[in-house]
């Protein structure tokens, strides 16, 4: 594994034969104001061929050592390129795997090590919010225990994808998130006339005082339409694409 910093400013990582890059997409509030940027990992081989983190991060790709690696790799990546942005004093959302979160216990090099970075970078933790991504657990106490210690270091914990495989109501009771962020598909539903899923993720989510975020947002339609349903942020390729930030002047 090595860092390296590209001529144009950018920040990027080497592991193994894949070349690791950062990209951010803007979250809005009801005020169209930007009030977070997502941080998400690009990869490709050396050779140039992109690969969909999609698939790689998901439970269909059974190489979990290279997976947790990546996942660790991505967020030190991330901070890096976020805090020479001009978006640095936003909220940094920054995406867990579900079984990452036993790699940060008080006695584990991999949360020292990130904590340290924070503080080298001068990145306080209440401005992350750790995003737990919908793929399966292996061991449920202990991600309960992992994010019950993240909370108290001052990080808010977010849910993603809720409504998509293991993002479900079960989730978020276990770990009472402060914000969870609604899966594109109950949108679409929505606008299809099949409203009873949205807003039944809408009501569980403001039960548990969570904020509500809704993804992918592409046309103004949906935006009117969700804004009209008093959801808190809005994300999507009609508001923001996925790019990499330059470093601010």
């Amino acid at each position: 594994m090595s860092f390296f910093k590209s001529d144009c400013g950018n920040h990027f990582a080497k592991y193994k034969n894949l070349i690791l890059s950062s990209v951010f997409q803007p979250i809005f509030n009801q005020d169209n104001a930007i009030v977070g940027i997502e941080a998400l990992v690009r990869m490709k081989s050396e050779s140039g061929e992109h690969i969909c983190p999609g698939y790689y991060f998901s439970d269909e790709n059974s190489n979990n050592d290279d997976k947790g690696a990546i996942d660790l790799i991505s967020r030190t990546l991330h901070i890096n390129n976020f805090v020479e942005s001009q978006h640095k004093k936003m909220k940094l959302f920054l995406n867990f795997l579900p079984n990452s979160f036993k790699a940060l216990e008080p006695s584990c090099p991999h949360e020292v090590h990130f904590l340290k970075e924070l503080n080298k970078l001068n990145v306080c933790s209440d401005q992350i919010v750790l995003e737990l991504l919908e793929f399966h657990c292996e061991n449920i106490e202990q991600l309960k225990a992992s994010v019950r210690k993240m909370s108290a270091h001052g990080f808010d914990i977010a849910i993603d994808d809720f409504g998509s495989e293991y993002s479900n109501s079960e989730r978020v009771n276990l770990i009472n998130p402060s914000i969870v962020k609604i899966d594109r598909s109950l949108l679409e539903q929505y606008m299809k006339g099949e409203q009873d899923k949205l807003l039944e993720a809408i009501a569980i989510i403001k039960a548990y005082g969570a904020q509500t975020v809704i993804e992918g947002i592409e046309t103004q339609e949906q935006l009117d339409t969700m804004r009209a349903l008093n959801i808190d942020m809005y994300q999507g390729y009609f508001l923001g694409m996925p790019a990499p930030m330059l470093p601010a002047a």
